[in-house]
């Protein structure tokens, strides 16, 4: 099967503010063959101009239409009111966190047909969604990243910083 590009994604997703969660999410499901219309998939992801996508209620979102989702973080002890409501939703869909894992996880994941949907932080110091499709000559290949691709020094340095919690979501069809 072939991942989507993120430039396939409807022109409503790649219009919003903040849309690289809900593009994440789309090009996971086109993957494993669900279809969605974005208006469900802002709702099933808890998107808001404020927030965009907290990485918790993108495994709700995805665990929503069928795919199986693990959600992993290292403990966050800051967790806001609106965060608070969505960590309820994902519990009442089956989502809870587990704990954070390391790149070579990921990795074996992916070769064993899940897809990992990362969040790291960019240069702008904003979280930044992509799933994470392997590595190649030292570069993880993240579609979502600036360069598609990024070293796997760079990538644990923006993974581990403050507020990013080494969080991911490991899917599977």
């Amino acid at each position: 099967m072939k991942f989507p590009a993120w430039w396939e994604a409807p022109d409503e997703i790649l219009q919003i503010d903040g849309h690289c969660g809900l593009v994440a999410a789309w090009a996971v499901l086109r993957y494993f063959g669900k279809r969605v219309s974005v208006p469900k998939l802002i709702h099933v992801c808890r998107y808001t101009q404020r927030h965009g996508v907290f990485t918790v209620t993108l495994a709700a979102g995805l665990k929503a239409h069928g795919l199986s989702v693990a959600f992993h973080s290292d403990r966050d002890t800051d967790i806001g009111g609106f965060e608070k409501r969505c960590y309820g939703y994902a519990n009442r869909l089956g989502v809870s966190p587990q704990p954070s894992v390391d790149v070579s996880y990921l990795l074996r994941e992916r070769r064993r047909g899940r897809i990992p949907i990362v969040l790291f932080n960019t240069p702008e110091d904003n979280g930044h969604f992509s799933p994470l499709l392997g590595r190649r000559a030292r570069m993880l290949q993240l579609p979502l990243a600036e360069k598609g691709e990024m070293s796997e020094a760079e990538f644990l340095i923006r993974w581990s910083e403050v507020g990013i919690l080494k969080q991911c979501v490991i899917v599977g069809g």
